[in-house]
C-alpha cells in the first residue's frame, strides 16, 4: 500500500470516529434533556398536589364553619318565632280577660271589686265590692247614729271607712263624715296622710253587725 492510500484511510477512520463520537454525544445530550424534563414535570406536579392537599382542609373547615353559622341563624329564627308566638298568645289571653271583665260600662279588677264609671268629673272610679262585710259593733239596743267625735258610733264609722279604703287608721285623715241620706246611712271623705289616696265612702248600718261599706269613690281631689 502506498503512503498516499494510508493517509486517506487514516483520514477516513478519524472522520468515522468523530461521527460516532458526535452521535454518542447527541444521544447523551438527548437523554440528559429528557431526564431534566421528567424531573421538572415531577417537581411541578408534586407542588401542585401538595397545594391542593394543603387547601382541602381549609375548604372543609370553611364549609363546616358556614354550616355552623347557618345552624345558629336557623336556631335564632326559631327562637324569635317562638318568642313572637308566645307574646301573641299572652296578648290574646289578656284581651280575652279584658273582654270577659268588661260589661255595660263596668269591669272587675280582681275576683271581688267591680269598677264603674261616673259622671262626676271629680270621680276617677266607683268601686263596689260584694265581699265587704259589716265591721262589727260594741253597741247594743236601738242604734242611734252619732257624728260626735270620740263616741263609739263615730269611731266605728271611722273604722268602716278605713276598712273600705284599705288604709291604716293611723295613716288616714277624715276630711268629712256626715249623714248619708237617712239615719242609718253615712258618707265620709278620707285621704292618706300623704294625700295620694282620696276616697268618698258610703256606709250603711246593719243591726247587730255594725257599719258596712256599700260604695267607694276614688276622687281626684278632696273637695
Amino acid at each position: 500500500m502506498s503512503e498516499q492510500n494510508q493517509k486517506i484511510n487514516s483520514r477516513l477512520n478519524k472522520n468515522n470516529r468523530k461521527k460516532k463520537t458526535n452521535t454518542i454525544l447527541n444521544v447523551l445530550i438527548g437523554v440528559v434533556l429528557l431526564l431534566i424534563i421528567i424531573v421538572v414535570v415531577n417537581l411541578v406536579t408534586g407542588d401542585k398536589e401538595e397545594k391542593d392537599i394543603a387547601q382541602e382542609p381549609k375548604e372543609t373547615e370553611s364549609v363546616s364553619e358556614s354550616s355552623e353559622v347557618e345552624e345558629e341563624e336557623s336556631e335564632d329564627v326559631e327562637l324569635t318565632t317562638e318568642e313572637i308566638a308566645e307574646e301573641d298568645e299572652q296578648n290574646e289571653t289578656a284581651n280575652e280577660e279584658n273582654d270577659s271583665t268588661t260589661e255595660s260600662g263596668s269591669s272587675s279588677n280582681d275576683s271581688n271589686e267591680i269598677i264603674e264609671e261616673s259622671d262626676d268629673p271629680n270621680v276617677e272610679a266607683v268601686v263596689v265590692d260584694p265581699s265587704w262585710e259589716p265591721i262589727g259593733t260594741a253597741q247594743v239596743g236601738e242604734h242611734v247614729s252619732s257624728y260626735t267625735k270620740e263616741t263609739v258610733d263615730w269611731e266605728e264609722k271611722v273604722d268602716a271607712l278605713a276598712y273600705a279604703a284599705n288604709l291604716d287608721p293611723s295613716n288616714m285623715i277624715v276630711q268629712f263624715l256626715g249623714n248619708g241620706g237617712s239615719p242609718q246611712k253615712s258618707i265620709g271623705t278620707v285621704t292618706s296622710k300623704d294625700g295620694k289616696e282620696i276616697y268618698r265612702i258610703s256606709l250603711e248600718w246593719v243591726d247587730g253587725q255594725g257599719w258596712k261599706p256599700t260604695k267607694k269613690e276614688k276622687l281626684l281631689s278632696a273637695k
